[in-house]
């Protein structure tokens, strides 16, 4: 679910270029209307191509180094999880719906709340622990989706019998802290949080239990048959994980250039 959220960071990426465009012309401070239009005109047109201007990566898919979960034995969901080299597909979906904040007071809340109908993780995973009343366990590949999605054939004949699910909300919430270079103020993006409100989740995971099929295959239908129990007690840690490297990537984009340089005076 988390994922979800981790692929509406890099939509801010476009908000920054929405501003300084030439076409269309940029946003006045504040002016959340033309914000919110502009925003989802460069998700439409730049979230697969990405843009050179503003030094902005091919979003959909983006590239995911590396993403660990860890949950102590307290919670009823104790895993070690750990996710390298994946890729989230899906964030030419995105639709935002409000945009609060990028005022002329960049330290001021800023707010984004979008709608996800697709978002997908997948790639190499590694789990040790226990999932509610049952142990997990294995090296391989995953896919955890959010919304309807197109599966990929390493997949297909695993999770062919899953059913399209239904959209996500996401909302991201941060400060603006100023900086200075060159004379010019800056922002860097601060206190970065992300709520993600899935209603679904489908998980796969192959090669679990060493490979064994029965095993595998068992606990990937009780994830599934499970799905929000098991979101509520790992959803902190995941969008916490995730906010980190949604904040990292807001200040890049807007370390581009001058706060004010983003809107038209």
């Amino acid at each position: 679910a988390t994922i979800l959220s981790i692929m509406s960071i890099h939509c801010v990426a476009h908000l920054v270029h929405t501003f300084i465009a030439d076409d269309p012309q940029p946003c006045k401070h504040g002016d959340t209307e033309c914000i919110l239009s502009r925003i989802n005109y460069f998700i439409g047109e730049k979230s697969t191509l990405g843009d050179r201007d503003i030094n902005l990566v091919k979003l959909d898919p983006l590239p995911v180094a590396r993403v660990n979960l860890k949950q102590g034995a307290e919670s009823a969901v104790s895993i070690d999880l750990t996710f390298t080299d994946n890729n989230i597909y899906g964030i030419s979906t995105m639709q935002f719906k409000k945009v609060k904040g990028f005022g002329e007071d960049l330290t001021k809340k800023h707010e984004l709340q979008l709608h996800a109908a697709k978002l997908s993780l997948v790639g190499p995973y590694k789990i040790k622990g226990k999932v509610l009343i049952l142990p997990i366990s294995g090296t391989g590949k995953s896919n955890m989706t959010l919304g309807k999605f197109k599966l990929m054939n390493v997949f297909r004949k695993c999770t062919k019998s899953l059913s399209p699910s239904v959209n996500s909300d996401i909302s991201i919430v941060f400060t603006g802290k100023p900086f200075e270079k060159d004379g010019e103020t800056y922002m860097e993006a601060n206190n970065l949080k992300i709520q993600v409100k899935p209603q679904r989740l489908y998980y796969h995971f192959s090669n679990l239990f060493n490979g064994d099929k029965a095993l595998g295959d068992n606990m990937n239908v009780f994830l599934n048959e499970n799905w929000d129990a098991i979101y509520t007690e790992v959803q902190q840690s995941m969008q916490s994980a995730f906010a980190e490297i949604f904040q990292a990537i807001i200040s890049k984009v807007f370390s581009k250039y001058p706060y004010d340089k983003f809107f038209k005076e």
